[in-house]
């Protein structure tokens, strides 16, 4: 069994549905070549650094109760903090990503943090680039 898990991280592309239709069908062709159910799938539109989504403790609720793993598109739809990921395989879940089928315990934990590390360097280039234009200066430039 499998339970599906989609998240977008902003909300446009929640409003869309062309992220989420990329990351269903992506979802369900994995669970297939696995000879997994999908049973449920659960959705978020937030960032990857929160781990207090709805959408992803109600997944993971739910791996625990049927014994599913939990599956995504993308590994760093799940998470990009390599404490959450580390946490979820060291209490029993079975975490898989749909673009790394052969991807182990190990190289997941490798995946994660070079996401957390991607995702501090985008918001360091972010907060860089906004200063250069006076946003957080308050000058207005």
């Amino acid at each position: 069994m499998a339970v599906g898990y989609l998240r977008d991280s902003i909300a446009e592309q929640g409003q869309s549905s062309l992220g989420v239709e990329v990351e269903q069908s992506s979802i369900h062709a994995f669970a297939e070549a696995q000879g997994s159910t999908l049973v449920a799938k659960h959705q978020d539109v937030a960032s990857g650094k929160d781990d207090c989504r709805p959408g992803f403790q109600a997944a993971s609720a739910r791996c625990r109760q049927l014994g599913a793993m939990l599956v995504a598109a993308r590994l760093d739809r799940i998470t990009q903090r390599t404490h959450t990921l580390s946490r979820l395989l060291e209490d029993g879940y079975a975490i898989r990503a749909a673009d790394l089928p052969a991807a182990d315990d190990l190289m997941m934990r490798i995946y994660v943090a070079m996401a957390q590390k991607e995702r501090e360097l985008i918001s360091e280039r972010t907060r860089r680039a906004a200063g250069r234009q006076g946003a957080w200066s308050g000058t207005g430039r």
